[in-house]
C-alpha cells in the first residue's frame, strides 16, 4: 500500500511539470499568527537548583511568519511551497519548509513538515490561547526542568513526548524532511502516508543520519480520517501509525507511535478528545502514553472551553512521571483574525523519582491573538 501510494504521488507530481504555464501566474502571500500572553502564576516545587517558586506576572509570545508563494497551472493544478520562520530568536529558525502540489490526484508536499498522521489527527477543542495539548504550560509552570533534574539522561524527548501532547512523531522526528502524499478525500474519508529517510531537519549537511547507535531511519506514518456532517451533526475521526527502525546498543529496535482522535458537534458544542502511545524501545525510556479530552460550546463571536490532559513518560529504571493539565478558556473574535482570550489552568506534574521533584500550580491570564 505504501509503495503504491508514494509511486502515486510521483507520478502526479512528473505529470505537473509536464504541463507548461503559459497563462499562469505566481501569487505571493505573506502569512502567519501572533500570540501575545498576560498571566499570573502561583506554583511550587524544584524547578532547578536553588529556585523553589515562579510566583509572579509573566509575558510569553508564540508567534511565526508563513511566505506562500504559489501558482496554478493551465490545467489546474497548483505549485507553491511554505516557509514558516519563527519571529522571535531561536535555535530552530525555520521549523517547516516544503513544497507542494495539489490537483485531482490529491496533494504531494516534499521538505520539511509534520507527518501525515500529525496532521491529520485530531485532539479535544480548546478556546485558551495557550495551547492545551502542547508542553505550552511550562512557559510559566517549568515542569520539565524539575523532570531534568530528577534524573541525569532521562526523558532524552521529553518536550516532545508524551507528558507533553498526543501529537507526537516517531524519534521524535518533528518537521523531518519527508515525503507525504494525502489522497483526495471520498465520502468523507482521507488518506496520508509519509517516509523520511531520517530525522534531519531543513538543513543541507545533516548531522543526524546514518545507521550508528541510536539513530532512526526509514520512518514511515500513515494517517486516516474521516469528516462528515449528519444533519445537524458533525463528526470527525482520525487515527495514525508511525513506525521506525533503529539500531541501539548493537541491537536492532522499531520505535512506534500510534493513536486517535475525534471531535462531535452538534448545535454549537463540540465534544471530543485523543489518546496516544508512544514506543521508542529504548530500555522503558521515553515510552508512554497520553490522552485528552474537553467540550466546547460556540455561539456568535464567543467560545467557551472546559479542557483535560494527562500524560505519562517513562525514565531511567523503570520509573514514571506524570502530568495532569486542567484548562477554561474563554474566547471573543473582536474581528475576522482577531480574538481576545481569558484563559485558566492548573498542572499538577508528579516525578517518578519522588515528590522532592514534583510540581504544581495554577495560571491565569488573557492574552490577544492575530492570524492573517
Amino acid at each position: 500500500m505504501k509503495k503504491v501510494l508514494l509511486s502515486t504521488s510521483a507520478i502526479a507530481v512528473v505529470g505537473a511539470m509536464a504541463v507548461p504555464a503559459s497563462a499562469a501566474e505566481w501569487d505571493v502571500r505573506v502569512g502567519g499568527y501572533f500570540n501575545a500572553m498576560v498571566a499570573y502564576t502561583n506554583n511550587s516545587g524544584n524547578f532547578v537548583a536553588g529556585a523553589t517558586d515562579f510566583d509572579g506576572v509573566d509575558v510569553q509570545t508564540n508567534n511565526e511568519i508563513f511566505f506562500l508563494p504559489s501558482i496554478t497551472l493551465d490545467n489546474g493544478i497548483k505549485i507553491g511551497a511554505n516557509v514558516q520562520l519563527e519571529a522571535e530568536s531561536r535555535g530552530d529558525q525555520i521549523d517547516e519548509s516544503y513544497v507542494y502540489v495539489k490537483g485531482s490526484f490529491g496533494e504531494v508536499l516534499i521538505g520539511s513538515e509534520n507527518s501525515a498522521g500529525y496532521k491529520m489527527h485530531y485532539a479535544a477543542p480548546n478556546a485558551m490561547i495557550i495551547a492545551m495539548n502542547s508542553p505550552s504550560t511550562v512557559s510559566y509552570i517549568p515542569w520539565f526542568q524539575a523532570a531534568q533534574a530528577g534524573v541525569a539522561g532521562a526523558e532524552t524527548s521529553i518536550f516532545l513526548g508524551t507528558l507533553g501532547s498526543t501529537y507526537l512523531e516517531v524519534g521524535p522526528g518533528n518537521d523531518s524532511k519527508r515525503l507525504t502524499y494525502f489522497t483526495p478525500r471520498f465520502s468523507g474519508f482521507q488518506l496520508g502516508v509519509s517516509y523520511s529517510r531520517d530525522l534531519a531537519e531543513d538543513n543541507f549537511f545533516p548531522t543526524n543520519i546514518g545507521n550508528g547507535t541510536g539513530a532512526v531511519n526509514n520512518v514511515f506514518d500513515i494517517g486516516a480520517n474521516y469528516v462528515q456532517s449528519f444533519g445537524d451533526i458533525n463528526v470527525a475521526v482520525s487515527g495514525r501509525y508511525g513506525v521506525g527502525q533503529q539500531n541501539l546498543a548493537g541491537q536492532g529496535f522499531n520505535p512506534t507511535v500510534f493513536g486517535f482522535g475525534i471531535n462531535l458537534g452538534y448545535a454549537g458544542f463540540t465534544i471530543g478528545g485523543s489518546w496516544v502511545e508512544s514506543n521508542e524501545h529504548n530500555g522503558g525510556v521515553d515510552d508512554g502514553n497520553a490522552y485528552d479530552i474537553g467540550v466546547s460550546y460556540a455561539t456568535g463571536p464567543w467560545t467557551f472551553s472546559l479542557t483535560y490532559f494527562r500524560g505519562e513518560n517513562g525514565e531511567v529504571g523503570g520509573m514514571s512521571d506524570e502530568q495532569d493539565t486542567f484548562g477554561v478558556g474563554v474566547n471573543y473574535q473582536l474581528a475576522k483574525g482577531v480574538r481576545l482570550n481569558m484563559f485558566g489552568s492548573y498542572v499538577d506534574f508528579d516525578s517518578g523519582t519522588g515528590p522532592a521533584f514534583d510540581v504544581d500550580g495554577w495560571i491565569i491570564g488573557t492574552g490577544i491573538g492575530l492570524s492573517f
